[in-house]
């Protein structure tokens, strides 16, 4: 038997599927076209994105420039001096720490007679009355106290750093607007194990203040504004 020539059939297979072939080569050439331009969009949005992301950055960069230097301008205009605000603002720190910070009954006591000390208050201050009233306790025959405080078992601390804020000035005399953050514990956490959490309850209190040009503070005075305000018994 007499072997027929391969060339021949292959040509007649190219000649049958010509179309077919043609037809998937374009496709090739389309589907790499599409892929390069998507890729080459997808380039070119990214890019845009980290422009318009920067540009968004500027301009929040330079509104946030012009809010603090109109803010500037106005403390200027009212006569506020930034060194006053710093040093005023430590002060008024410490005398909320000192008063905020207490664990036992002796130690609550001994808050309100540094703040009398250290600050110049005296028991009739607003503040001293309504936010830090002397505590409730039993003397037995020893003369032995026993506070209200200790036999519930509360703890105070300042808590986040307080909002503070000057609201009036007058040669001198600063008067502030503070806003405190005070978290009561009990002493559940140590005794029963619990979590803080479940024992903390966090009050807040807007305070008002006056500070002199010889950074005494004075006419200390208060509301709560959330939750009840603490009483010592």
């Amino acid at each position: 038997m007499t072997e027929q020539p391969a060339a021949p059939t292959r040509r007649g297979f190219f000649r049958r599927n010509l179309s077919a072939l043609m037809t998937t080569a374009v496709l090739t050439v389309v589907a790499t076209v599409a892929g390069m331009t998507w890729s080459s969009q997808r380039a070119a949005l990214a890019g845009q994105e980290a422009q318009i992301n920067d540009i968004e950055e500027h301009l929040a960069g330079v509104q946030k420039k012009n809010a603090e230097q109109v803010n500037a301008d106005v403390m200027a205009a009212l006569g506020v001096s930034q060194n006053r605000l710093s040093t005023d603002g430590e002060r008024i720190k410490s005398l909320l720490s000192m008063a905020f910070t207490w664990d036992s009954g002796q130690s609550y006591e001994a808050a309100r007679e540094s703040l009398k000390s250290r600050f110049g208050l005296t028991e009739n201050e607003t503040f001293l009355q309504s936010f830090m009233p002397p505590s409730r306790f039993n003397e037995d025959s020893q003369g032995r106290r026993y506070y209200y405080i200790d036999t519930v078992g509360l703890n105070s601390a300042l808590g986040a750093d307080p909002d503070i804020e000057v609201v009036d000035v007058k040669a001198g005399v600063y008067i502030y607007a503070v806003l405190a953050d005070v978290e009561v514990t009990s002493d559940a956490v140590s005794q029963n194990k619990a979590s803080k959490a479940s024992v903390t309850a966090h009050r807040r209190a807007l305070l008002f203040v006056t500070v002199d040009a010889q950074c005494k503070a004075s006419n200390l005075s208060g509301v709560p504004v959330s939750g009840e305000t603490r009483h010592s018994g």
